[in-house]
C-alpha cells in the first residue's frame, strides 16, 4: 500500500465561556477531527507529539480558564507553534460573545460559571484575563447573535484560505476485495484495456511503465482521466464553499493493480499540479 500523508492539522481552541467552543468542537469532530476538550495546557505538548508518530492527523483541542490557571494558558498560545517535535499545521482559534450575550446563554441553560463568581463578576473577570490570549491567536470569531448553523458557516470560511480548499483523498481499489466503506464517490474503470492478461505486465502496476505506456494508447484512459479529474475539480469548488473539509473519490478495477492505480494516479497528478489539496492511496496494490 502507498500512502501519501500531509502534515498533522491541529486545531487549539479557547475563549469566553458560552462562546461557543463545545459547538466548534463538535463540527470539527464531523469532519473527521480526534477532538479533546478541556486539556490541561501542561498536557498539549504531549498530545501535540503523539500526532508525529501516530496515524491520528487531525486533532481539535479545548483549554480554557476551566483549569484556572490562565499565565499558563498565555504561554501555551504565545509558544506553542515550538511544542511539535515534527512539522503541522496549527491553527489558533478564540471565540468570543458580548457579555450580555453571554448571560442570556448562561440564564437559559442555568450552568455555573466555570470561575465560580457572580455571574456578572465572573464573565468580566475572564474577558480580563483573557484578552492577551486573544491577541495571540490568528482566528478569532465573535460568535454573538449567531445561529449555530450560521456560526459553522463562518468558521470554515474564516479557514478557507488557511485550509485551502476540501481535500479530496484518492483511493484505488480491486472490486474483490470490496468497496472502500469510507467513499463518497465510486468509479467503475473496469471498462479500460485490461494489463493483467498480458504476461509482461501481469505482475506489473498501474505505476510501472510498461502499463502506463499500455493504457496510454487508449482514447478512453484519457477522457476518463480528463473527465474524474473536472468533476473532481467542480466538486471540491463547490463542497468547499458549504464548509465540508474532505471527501474520498474511490476509482476501482477487477484486481486494484493497473487500471484503478493508474487513473488514481494521473488524477492524483492533475490536481496536485494545480496546487489543491489531495492525497493518495492505492489500497490493494500489493495484494
Amino acid at each position: 500500500m502507498i500512502t501519501l500523508l500531509t502534515k498533522p492539522t491541529v486545531f487549539l481552541i479557547t475563549g469566553l465561556s458560552g462562546a461557543g467552543k463545545t459547538l466548534l468542537l463538535q463540527s470539527l469532530e464531523d469532519e473527521g477531527y480526534y477532538t479533546v476538550d478541556n486539556i490541561p495546557p501542561h498536557l498539549i505538548e504531549s498530545f501535540l507529539n503523539i500526532l508525529c508518530t501516530s496515524n491520528v492527523k487531525k486533532l481539535a483541542i479545548v483549554s480554557d480558564i476551566r483549569w484556572k490557571d490562565p499565565q499558563k494558558l498565555i504561554e501555551l498560545f504565545k509558544n506553542v507553534e515550538s511544542l511539535a517535535k515534527c512539522t503541522m499545521e496549527i491553527h489558533k482559534v478564540f471565540l468570543k460573545a458580548d457579555k450580555s450575550e453571554l448571560i442570556n446563554r448562561y440564564k437559559k441553560t442555568r450552568r455555573t460559571h466555570p470561575l465560580g463568581l457572580s455571574l456578572e463578576n465572573a464573565i468580566d473577570e475572564e474577558i480580563k484575563v483573557m484578552s492577551e490570549i486573544e491577541s495571540s491567536c490568528d482566528i478569532v470569531i465573535d460568535t454573538s447573535s449567531t445561529e449555530p448553523t450560521e456560526f459553522k458557516k463562518r468558521f470554515f470560511q474564516m479557514i478557507k484560505e488557511d485550509m485551502k480548499k476540501l481535500k479530496l483523498n484518492f483511493i484505488s481499489f480491486g472490486f474483490k476485495n470490496g468497496i472502500p466503506p469510507i467513499s463518497d464517490y465510486v468509479f467503475d474503470v473496469r471498462y479500460l484495456p485490461n494489463p493483467f492478461y498480458f504476461p509482461e505486465m501481469y505482475e506489473l502496476t498501474g505505476l510501472d511503465m510498461k502499463v502506463m505506456e499500455f493504457l496510454e494508447k487508449f482514447k478512453e484512459t484519457h477522457e476518463t482521466v480528463d473527465k474524474i479529474a473536472n468533476l473532481a475539480k467542480f466538486i471540491q469548488d463547490k463542497y468547499s464553499e458549504s464548509g465540508r473539509i474532505e471527501a474520498y473519490f474511490c476509482i476501482g478495477c477487477t484486481g486494484g493493480q493497473h487500471r484503478s492505480v493508474y487513473i488514481a494516479q494521473k488524477v492524483y497528478e492533475i490536481l496536485k499540479k494545480e496546487g489543491r489539496e489531495v492525497s493518495i492511496d492505492h489500497r490493494d496494490i500489493e495484494r
